[in-house]
């Protein structure tokens, strides 16, 4: 038997080993990097049309702070049903910007209100669409 054809079977199969390790961590950065740009919010929405919006989200946040769950809820949905009844506004502004902001009520949305509530994490959801919500905010011009 050749040795160095005994050597092909072992070094070819450590090369297709370290290959399926490593490529897919290498595809996987190119689509967290793809997604990060897909995701990013742009100012694209007046001071105007994100207002409420920002005044139901610190309103919910409030009630949710002092523990007054009926209030959130209340809260809740008036910024759930404030938002849908904009989408045909501003969704056709920037795709992307209004689908990371949906996503965003949406984690804070099922956070609270579902079977098994989690305040914390309907907390950070909420937080997070108060920056978004000034990221898509236009700059005023005074």
């Amino acid at each position: 038997m050749n040795p160095a054809r005994s050597l092909i079977k072992p070094v070819g199969l450590a090369a297709l080993l370290v290959a399926a390790c490593i490529l897919p961590t290498l595809w996987g950065a190119q689509d967290s990097k793809a997604a990060a740009a897909a995701s990013s919010v742009t100012a694209c929405y007046t001071a105007a049309e994100t207002a409420e919006f920002k005044r139901l989200t610190q309103a919910t946040l409030k009630a949710l702070a002092a523990s007054q769950e009926s209030r959130m809820v209340a809260c809740l949905t008036d910024l759930e049903t404030a938002w849908d009844d904009q989408e045909t506004v501003l969704r056709p502004k920037n795709e992307a910007t209004w689908m990371r902001l949906d996503k965003t009520l949406d984690r804070g949305i099922s956070a609270l209100r579902s079977s098994h509530p989690n305040p914390q994490k309907g907390k950070i959801a909420l937080e997070d669409l108060l920056r978004n919500l000034d990221q898509a905010t236009l700059p005023s011009r005074t």
